[in-house]
């Protein structure tokens, strides 16, 4: 299916309105900008830091993706609307991370799609986005990180008064009924601060008007900390965190396929400043969590995934000469528990053991059964063995300017782990028997490491350049290694490989940005060159069409296999924005225009799978006192690169609009919007979904909302 010829000339007329807007509003003039005169948005940033609600009035829905969509090289890969976990140049799943404050988020969102990521965006004070040699503080991920900030992990304390903030919202379609509520009140010395979530939606209908089954979706989450402070140089803050989301999942079994997540978080952060003389700060921290992911064939608990995590974290800056380097030393200490059997997944068990029972024997038909050519292991069991799993971490990051024009940064992480395997949960009949392979569930120790060296210059008063080269090592999950079994809620067979080395990467970087009066160019390309990486990819018979596990005994389900690779690749990509800001009295006037391209190749021939199209966006914002409003269109390309056996998505155009009033007073400041999403009801497919086909896009949205802040 093809993009309509409608669609094309939208995006040409969008633009070209865009475009006249913009120059004709450029007989106005302003003094040359200089170095010392450019504001945040006219250099490049090395992070991408907003409040939750600066990222709300853009985003499509209220997933973790959705919030980080429209920044550049950041994708969503939806699974259904309660689903959406951020894709960064073309890059999911393990490569990007993304962390609660300074360790790593608690959820098993980058194992498989369907998994949610453990966090309501609403919730957040502020998400932080990090690229560039800066993002190895935190950890080894090619992509970057996404850091979810709450108070406490602010380093200020909590100014003396009481604050409150209340947000409301509904929409049709699937955008459903939202509900923040976030307060705080604080002393001399001690200090609260509470915030509750609630989002409910039903199914929705898509572009053509059709119900997409399971799509319905309901997240509720409470989060509260406490503050003291010891002295002007001293606080201490203890959090807790309680999250529930309920959702369907619109895949293609004729059965209702509905995920119950939970998430239990507990710490304590002790911020302290100027301890000494270079030292600038210090974030020492201790936390708990439990997670837990049930998945439900109509009534039936079929799967169940749980992981305790412990984790011990200090963070610190200090300013030695001329650089100013920050450092973070974490232990992490996590328990992974998995069942997969058939009603009987409310709990975790041990199974059971018996001598007149052959270790393995339902394992060892499957690779003699004459479907299964390729004699491979499959398993109808838990579909992998519990792991404990210990990891030293410790990144720093460094950066002095040489002088007033150029600065240099470094950084450096190594993590090192302890990966304990404990198969007492899996069947005895599908256990992996030793004659197949005696070291499969053998202790794993193993590191990678990383580093990367930057530039930045200003190489003239409207001209800055920042540029990057690294060297990525990620260490092989432990479901990438040993996860050998079916999953219901993607049905899918899924054969991960014991044997995975590191993924290893070289990556390029540079982004130039010319900023004079109102008008902003910025340039960006990448080239990420992969010695392994790691990715699914169809498992394919002696036929050469691929293997569906329903034709092997003792499987009895009709899912097509897919393994788990290391390959030579090649992902590289091209951006370029022109912007426009301008504010005449008491009106504001911004436009842009970006293009986006991005391109996996595999060394050995094909491409990635899952890789985003080229894009297109025009924005139109206009400001008058307390009103702004906002409009964009976006042109996204039918899918031209597939991976093997990968389906194709056609082009779609997405028109948006926001619109609000803010109100303020000596007591109470309010805020009344509106907000329209896919407003031309285009039928839209997401490219990078394992669901493109089962779950488009909703179609058109109205929502209506108010913020009132006392």
């Amino acid at each position: 299916m093809m993009m309509s010829m409608n669609t094309k000339n939208n995006f040409c007329v969008f633009s070209l309105i865009l475009l006249s807007c913009t120059l004709s509003a450029g007989e106005y003039h302003l003094d040359a900008l200089n170095v010392e005169a450019l504001q945040e948005g006219e250099i490049i940033q090395e992070s991408v830091s907003k409040t939750s609600e600066a990222f709300a009035k853009e985003a499509r829905g209220e997933t973790l993706g959705d919030f980080l969509a429209n920044e550049q090289f950041v994708d969503s890969a939806s699974y259904g609307p309660a689903v959406g976990r951020p894709v960064v140049k073309g890059m999911d799943g393990y490569r990007v991370g993304v962390t609660n404050g300074n360790v790593i988020l608690n959820d098993l969102s980058a194992m498989s799609q369907d998994h949610a990521v453990g966090v309501m965006p609403r919730s957040a004070e502020k998400i932080e986005f990090i690229k560039g040699p800066a993002s190895l503080l935190y950890g080894n991920y090619s992509g970057g990180v996404v850091r979810v900030l709450g108070e406490e992990h602010k380093k200020e304390f909590l100014q003396e008064g009481v604050r409150a903030e209340m947000t409301g919202s509904y929409g049709g379609n699937g955008a459903g009924t939202l509900g923040v509520l976030k307060a705080d009140a604080a002393s001399q010395s001690f200090s609260a601060s509470l915030s509750a979530t609630y989002h409910e939606a039903e199914d929705y209908k898509d572009g053509n008007g059709q119900i997409v089954k399971d799509s319905d979706t309901l997240s509720q989450q409470l989060h509260g900390v406490l503050g003291y402070k010891i002295d002007e140089k001293n606080n201490i803050k203890v959090y807790f965190n309680n999250l529930n989301k309920e959702y369907g999942i619109p895949n293609t079994t004729s059965e209702r396929t509905t995920i119950e997540m939970q998430q239990q978080h507990f710490g304590a952060i002790w911020h302290a400043k100027e301890l000494f003389e270079t030292f600038e700060y210090m974030q020492t921290e201790v936390s708990y969590s439990d997670y837990l992911h049930y998945e439900y064939e109509a009534d039936s608990a079929d799967g169940l995934f749980g992981q305790k995590q412990f984790n011990i974290s200090n963070t610190f800056g200090l300013d030695f000469d001329s650089w100013h380097i920050d450092a973070n030393i974490e232990y992490m200490k996590s328990d992974l528990e998995v069942c997969h059997e058939h009603g009987k997944c409310t709990d975790f068990s041990v199974a059971s053991r018996s001598t007149n029972v052959t270790d393995g024997s339902y394992m060892i038909a499957t690779t003699q059964d004459s479907d299964n050519p390729n004699a491979l292991p499959f398993s109808h069991g838990h579909p992998m063995p519990n792991i404990d799993e210990s990891i030293i971490k410790a990144g720093l990051a460094a950066k002095s300017f040489l002088n007033d024009e150029h600065e240099l940064t470094f950084s450096l992480r190594s993590d090192i782990r302890e990966l304990t395997p404990d198969s007492s949960n899996i069947q005895q009949e599908w256990l992996m028997p030793t004659s197949i392979d005696p070291n499969y569930y053998n202790v794993i120790n193993d590191m990678a490491w990383s580093a990367s060296v930057g530039w930045y210059a200003f190489l003239s008063d409207y001209v800055t350049l920042q540029t990057s080269l690294s060297y990525i090592q990620r260490l092989p999950s432990s479901t990438e290694l040993f996860w050998n079994g079916f999953h219901h809620a993607t049905n899918s067979y899924i054969m991960g490989d014991r044997y995975l080395g590191n993924e290893e990467s070289y990556n390029f970087d540079l982004e130039l940005m010319w900023s004079q009066e109102s008008f902003t160019t910025q340039a960006s390309v990448f080239y990420y060159d992969f010695t392994n990486y790691i990715y699914q990819t169809p498992l394919i018979g002696n036929n050469n069409d691929p293997i569906n596990v329903n034709t092997i005994s003792g499987i009895g389900h009709d899912a097509l296999a897919w393994g788990i690779e290391g390959a030579g690749a090649y992902v590289y990509g091209a951006a370029l924005k022109e912007s426009y800001k301008k504010k005449l009295d008491v009106h504001k006037l911004e436009a842009s225009i970006a293009l986006e391209a991005i391109r996996g190749v595999l060394k050995d021939g094909g491409y990635i799978p899952r890789m985003p199209p080229f894009s297109a966006t025009t924005s139109l914002g206009y400001g008058y006192k307390g009103l702004s409003s906002r409009i964009s269109y976006k042109y996204v390309d039918e899918s031209r690169f597939e991976g093997a056996y990968e389906s194709k998505t056609p082009a779609y155009g997405w028109l948006s609009a926001y619109l609000e009033y803010l109100y303020k007073s000596n007591l109470l400041e309010g805020t009344i919007f509106v907000k329209a999403e896919n407003i031309t009801d285009e039928q839209a497919y997401n490219h990078l979904s394992f669901l493109k086909e089962s779950a488009p896009y909703a179609g058109r949205q109205l929502t209506v909302g108010a913020t009132l802040r006392f």
